[in-house]
């Protein structure tokens, strides 16, 4: 095979666009759907633990209890984010030893325990206690959920998918900030323990829903179960249709053996990649590797630094700076959740349409505008001694314009491109990667925002235009368009060799024994699995 991977392909195969090729199944396998709808319960899971926080400050008897300054409020949040740090570290291995199953059982056992401590809490002391470990649970099943959904998910909806996930998130914090509302009219303490106590719920939901997951096929591969991997290929992406059902295009049959062209690629992808012995030292060395965890790690360190965890944590505070009633602060805390509710599913609707570049891009010019815009109103509202409402009225009403741009596409981007660009090997690692510098970029963030509104106030949001304006020189420079390749076939993006085209992935690993899957059903199956382990066995001689 040739060094160079769009070597590998057939012209029409490196855009699978191109002439009409159809690279994947129609999205219409109900085993699959479910499976993506449980998975992205995780990011409400997320949503939800992370979200509370932004109203609950807002309780008078919640900074009462706890006798709350602007140093230990900023610890509330970042204690939380140094657990997520510590959680989505554990997903460097977790995922790839034991599976992506049993990393989501542990998350929602991890879960409970930091809700119950939390609820409970005393002091301060037990109530950071239990933040940490629910951050470790989030980071945990943060990390995983998205990995987890962009393998199982049809190539041409990768990117509605990773919208859904978004989605979620946002609807757990629109819920946290409608319910921050509802229960800020409870004036005892049991406000605040009753909305901490409800993040029991999300584990318990997500626990008992995930025994109808399938493993990720890719995890079984890896493992050499390639008899489960194959069914379970199978059941997420082979569509049955009724015999008397033709298509004189030629769709029917792509969609037929589409499962079993998927299970040759990723077989002899993950055969390529054991073969090249990928480890620290590979990605470490390998330019293609490199450049892929620069994005990874850059992606998630610029899109905090776009200014949105100031904004959406800090909002409340932020509003009453600016001349806002308290319980009308609470209530726009709920508009915020909601508006990004709204615009994130239109993004997820035309995230596949426009394609990742184009999507990106957008959204980071409407958050780079917005941003000059807020500054300037901000700035001119301090210099009339913040008695300029009207000025007030517009600095707010410029961060819900940025709110429109971050939640179009940002955090959808996030849960699908690291995913997609990195190969099955180091996918976990660079996973775990991805959110470590997410989480690593938010405490320092959480810690310091407080502390800098009271005494720099809007020049502080000027490091962010900065971080906005390199973010879009780097996006349009470096990041590749992915939207349509299977995962195995974006390696051709980085220059890395791709061992089978999926339009090739039909002649069963190179054409050798086409004829054992010549058959149909369960003989068809055995054939293919058969195939794989004698091109295995081959490899392995050679």
């Amino acid at each position: 095979m040739p060094a160079n991977a769009s070597a590998c392909l057939p012209k029409d195969e490196a855009d699978p666009f191109a002439m009409g090729v159809k690279t994947s199944v129609s999205f219409g396998n109900r085993f699959n759907i479910y499976s993506i709808c449980i998975l992205s319960f995780g990011a409400f899971f997320y949503g939800y633990d992370s979200g509370l926080t932004t109203s609950i400050i807002g309780y008078p008897q919640f900074i009462a209890y706890f006798n709350f300054n602007s140093n230990t409020l900023g610890a509330l949040g970042s204690c939380y984010y140094a657990g997520s740090f510590f959680g989505s570290g554990m997903n460097f291995w977790l995922p790839d030893k034991y599976g992506r199953k049993l990393t989501i059982y542990i998350a929602c056992a991890v879960a409970l325990i930091g809700a119950v401590l939390q609820t409970a809490a005393q002091n301060i002391e037990m109530l950071f206690i239990g933040r940490v470990i629910g951050g470790i649970a989030s980071g945990l099943v943060f990390g995983v959920c998205p990995m987890f959904m962009s393998e199982i998910s049809p190539p041409e909806v990768r990117g509605r998918v990773g919208g859904l996930y978004n989605l979620n998130i946002n609807l757990g914090y629109a819920l946290t900030e409608w319910m921050g509302l509802g229960f800020s009219y409870i004036s005892s303490d049991v406000a605040w323990r009753l909305f901490l106590g409800l993040q029991c719920l999300p584990p318990v939901l997500m626990a008992v829903t995930t025994p109808y997951l399938p493993e990720s096929p890719r995890f079984l591969i890896m493992r050499g179960r390639y008899e489960e991997a194959l069914d379970v290929i199978k059941r997420l992406h082979h569509v049955d249709k009724p015999h008397n059902s033709s298509d004189s295009s030629g769709n029917d049959e792509d969609e037929d053996d589409f499962y079993i062209r998927e299970f040759n690629q990723i077989k002899a992808q993950h055969e390529l990649e054991v073969t090249e012995r990928v480890g620290l030292s590979t990605i470490l060395r390998r330019p293609s590797y490199r450049k892929r965890m620069f994005i990874v790690v850059f992606q998630f360190a610029f899109a905090m630094f776009t200014g949105i965890i100031p904004l959406q944590n800090y909002q409340f505070i932020l509003y009453t700076y600016l001349g806002v009633t308290q319980k009308l602060a609470l209530v726009m805390v709920g508009v915020w959740g909601t508006l990004g509710t709204i615009f994130c599913i239109f993004g997820a609707l035309s995230f596949d349409k426009l394609g990742r570049r184009k999507s990106l891009l957008g959204s980071l010019w409407v958050q780079f505008l917005a941003s000059i815009a807020m500054v300037i109103f901000w700035a001119r509202f301090q210099a009339s001694n913040n008695t300029n409402l009207l000025l007030g009225r517009f600095t707010v009403g410029f961060m819900f314009v940025y709110l429109v741009g971050y939640a179009f596409i940002m955090n959808a981007f996030g849960y699908t491109y690291p995913s997609e660009i990195m190969p099955t090997p180091i996918r976990a690692a660079g996973n775990a990667v991805a959110f470590c510098t997410f989480n690593a970029i938010t405490i320092m963030l959480v810690q310091v925002t407080p502390i800098a509104i009271e005494e720099i106030a809007w020049r502080y949001f000027l490091i962010f235009i900065i971080c906005d304006a390199v973010f879009i020189v780097v996006v349009y420079l470096v990041y590749p368009e992915t939207v349509g390749k299977t995962l195995e076939e974006i390696a051709a993006l980085f220059g890395d060799e791709v061992a089978v085209g999926i339009q090739e992935a039909r002649r069963v690993l190179g054409g050798v024994g086409e004829e054992k899957a010549a058959g149909s059903g369960q003989d068809r199956d055995k054939g293919v699995v058969e195939m794989a382990d004698e091109k295995a066995t081959h490899a392995h001689r050679e």
